[in-house]
């Protein structure tokens, strides 16, 4: 497939008088609206290096086609976590202030009733979404939205005209079904405002496919339409339990008997090989909480190999939806004005219930037999080792600050890509990437103000010029970047990093890394660089005062 790069007509900009926002008008009569459409998407717990084009063996070709007419970015920061990372990716702004400065139900007694830290996108914050809606785009959703289950926080109070939504962080009773765990769990899936929790469904039912399926389905009934569309789809995988169908499986069936360590020595040795990291860059560590392959039973093996076909089966099927979308949208002739953006909201997921009690307690009644992993009725975690596979060359995972949890791939083709097939290696993170879009279809941010509520200025940045071939940098080598959850926390400024882990993760202890030279975060350089380490803390400072960061006085619990 091959985009053609467009040169789009200038559009003129009115003020409305919504409290100074800015927003390109919509057409009327014959006059075409030549504004591109914007598909995107976001994989739930996918890990750096699990696509072909960022050096994987999972067999992802739609995505790495998409990769191949566009721009993929080696420096891409989301956040720790699943909701946080969603609401910086639609507001702009940090998750402290943006509403997830704690996951939901989750925050500590100091931070309960504290602004940021309501549990959903917040009213201080004016969603991507309602901005193009309100220029004149089509808003459709299918998918995760882990964003809020109120009158105030569902997608059709955020900007969507239509919606299908798993409400929170993962399927209730697993990808095959839409039940809930529980009759408490009603509620879980939810569209255009009406409980669709346990409707029929076919046999072979499985999330990606029907999220695909119910996506595609609201673009066709809007083709009549000569508005663009904002078509946003995220996928519930291949987030916990991780389950694939069957053909998916068999698929890669023997593909991993030789374990995760060699696994992830081959990604990383691929990764460098397309030039994603330096050819320098070393093997890392593996997590603490994995154990060596080679000290692995022979069952564990097995089991363990097992595990790691169902998460490739699982991308493998995701892949293949976005490849059914792509299809639609080339059959419909949409695809040549279409720019697609393409992320995961964190890193790999390689705890295995580490420290979360309810998880374990699932995982425990679930039939996990071998033969039923990745099935329905089965509750896998594909674990810390495969997760250190999947992070490569990076530590750690998904709910940590380390390398490995925040840093994610991120994919955008069409227009305005200037650099088809390119790699770069600019710093960015998911906060740019609603800046970027506005100024992409010539929307302003509401100032101040907006439909009668006070709102907060967007911290990110957009990276347009970037993307168009006009700067090759986005951020300065002296802004400072943070991230803060479950009272893990991590700032960056240029190339030094520092880190604060509890144990068996990191020393307790603030630690130092220079990321120009050690990505993998192997080398702690706090008792050797102690003028740095200082720099860095006051840099801490400065991210946390200005983005209300609470750290909780409660006992560490996770979702």
């Amino acid at each position: 497939m091959v985009i053609r790069t467009l040169v789009m007509a200038a559009l003129l900009v009115g003020c409305t008088a919504n409290s100074g926002i800015g927003v390109a008008p919509t057409t009327t009569g014959s006059q075409p609206d030549n504004r591109p459409n914007i598909v995107l998407i976001v994989a739930d717990d996918l890990g750096y290096s699990d696509l072909g084009a960022y050096g994987s063996e999972i067999d992802t070709p739609a995505l790495d086609g998409l990769a191949r007419t566009g721009v993929r970015y080696s420096q891409f920061y989301a956040h720790a976590n699943c909701s946080p990372a969603r609401a910086m990716l639609f507001s702009g702004m940090d998750s402290h202030v943006a509403g997830l400065g704690a996951m939901g139900g989750y925050a500590g007694p100091n931070q309960i009733g504290e602004p940021g830290y309501e549990g959903h996108l917040n009213e201080r914050t004016v969603s991507v979404a309602e901005l193009l809606q309100a220029a004149g785009y089509q808003t459709f959703m299918a998918g995760k939205w882990h964003l809020g289950d109120t009158a105030i926080s569902l997608p059709s109070a955020k900007g969507f005209d239509r919606y299908f939504i798993q409400v929170k962080g993962s399927p209730p009773a697993g990808h095959f079904n839409l039940n809930g765990a529980s009759p408490a769990a009603r509620g879980a899936y939810i569209e255009d405002g009406v409980d669709r929790t346990g409707m029929p469904v076919a046999t072979d039912f499985y999330s990606s496919n029907f999220y695909t399926d119910t996506l595609i389905g609201y673009l066709e009934n809007a083709r009549t339409s000569d508005k663009p569309f904002f078509a946003y789809l995220a996928f519930s995988a291949p987030h916990i339990p991780v389950q694939a169908p069957d053909a998916y499986i068999d698929a890669y069936k023997g593909r991993y008997d030789d374990g995760y360590d060699v696994l992830r020595q081959q990604r990383l040795s691929a990764l460098q090989r397309i030039g994603m990291v330096r050819a320098d860059v070393p093997a890392t560590r593996r997590a603490p909480t994995a154990k060596p392959w080679l000290q692995l039973s022979d069952q564990e093996r097995r089991v363990q190999a097992r595990m790691m076909e169902v998460y490739a089966g699982a991308v493998d099927n995701l892949d293949d939806n976005v490849g059914r979308l792509v299809t639609y949208l080339h059959e419909s002739g949409e695809f040549d004005n279409t720019v697609f953006v393409i992320l995961s909201d964190n890193g790999a997921a390689g705890f295995s219930g580490w420290q979360s009690q309810r998880l374990l307690d699932r995982y425990n009644e679930a039939d996990n037999t071998l033969n039923n992993l990745g099935r329905d009725g089965s509750r896998m975690f594909y674990g810390p080792g495969w997760a250190s596979a999947s992070s490569a060359p990076f530590y750690l995972f998904k709910r940590h600050m380390a390398e490995g949890g925040i840093r994610v791939p991120l994919i955008i083709s069409g227009p305005p890509v200037a650099r088809p097939g390119s790699i770069s290696h600019a710093l960015l993170t998911v906060r740019d990437i609603a800046p970027t879009l506005l100024e992409l279809v010539n929307v302003r941010y509401p100032t101040e103000t907006y439909e009668g509520r006070a709102v907060l200025a967007q911290s990110g940045r957009s990276f347009l010029s970037h993307l168009r071939g006009q700067q090759d940098s986005v951020h300065s080598a002296t802004e400072v970047f943070g991230w803060e959850l479950f009272k893990r926390r991590a700032v960056r400024k240029g190339r030094w990093k520092a880190l604060l882990l509890e144990k068996p993760f990191g020393t307790g202890a603030w630690q130092l890394f220079d990321l120009a030279t050690d990505p993998g975060e192997v080398t702690d350089l706090a008792y050797v660089a102690p003028e740095e380490l200082a720099e860095m803390l006051t840099a801490w400072d400065q991210y946390a005062a200005d983005n209300n960061v609470i750290i909780s006085n409660g006992p560490l619990v996770f979702p």
